[in-house]
């Protein structure tokens, strides 16, 4: 291990306990239903400037639901068959507010509004220890960012792809060739990113006592 090579990481917000976090000076929140619940966290995205409008990334063996609670959300999968998934709005007041995502397909989501919130429900198939590892997930990566965004730290992308490499939820690596191709390149780069460079050779760890106080699902 060579984590004195690592760069400096702020200081760590206790926020592990709580089922409602703020972030960003309070213009963000997620919060936490339980997992018994069919959304088990809603995130509130203030317009789209916002870090809880993903990167293009995907996820290996889930698929993803989302429910829009309240404004107008947009996702996007380039890579679908059908030209018409590849840009999908939804709103609130729509009848059917969901918008289900198939698994190991490229897509990010945002906001579609700059002066109006989004809020919307996710949900991960299967549930069960999968809703488990995505809290640990979501507590340890949004808080990781807001700390770092308060700090004035640039986020470590080897800390950021362990993360992601706890859900299968790699960042998409934009290469040539069929969707298998890239499949394999993105998973790829998580594990040698996130966990030979960053857990191996840096010390990043997968969770961290501040923002999550479970188990830690490991992998």
């Amino acid at each position: 291990m060579l984590s004195f090579l690592r760069a400096p990481t702020p200081p760590r917000r206790h926020t592990a306990n709580l089922a409602i976090i703020e972030y960003e000076d309070g213009t963000s929140s997620q919060t936490f239903h339980g997992l018994d619940s069919r959304y088990f966290v809603s995130h509130r995205i203030p317009n789209n400037k916002s870090f809880f409008n993903p990167p293009q990334h995907l996820h290996l063996f889930q698929t993803e639901e989302f429910i829009v609670e309240q404004g107008t959300g947009i996702w996007y999968q380039p890579t679908a068959g059908n030209p018409s998934h590849r840009r999908i709005v939804k709103q609130a007041s729509d009848a059917d507010p969901i918008v289900r995502l198939p698994r190991g397909k490229f897509h990010r989501f945002e906001n579609a509004s700059d002066t109006e919130t989004l809020v919307v429900g996710i949900r991960v198939d299967p549930p069960g220890k999968n809703a488990v590892k995505e809290e640990q997930f979501f507590r340890n990566f949004f808080g990781y960012l807001d700390d770092c965004r308060k700090h004035g730290s640039q986020p470590s992308i080897f800390q950021l792809e362990l993360f992601l490499h706890t859900v299968d939820g790699p960042l998409a690596i934009p290469v040539p060739g069929p969707d298998s191709v890239k499949w394999w390149v993105s998973r790829m780069m998580v594990l040698f990113l996130g966990v030979v460079i960053g857990e191996w050779v840096l010390g990043y760890r997968r969770t961290y006592p501040e923002y999550y106080s479970g188990k830690d699902t490991g992998k």
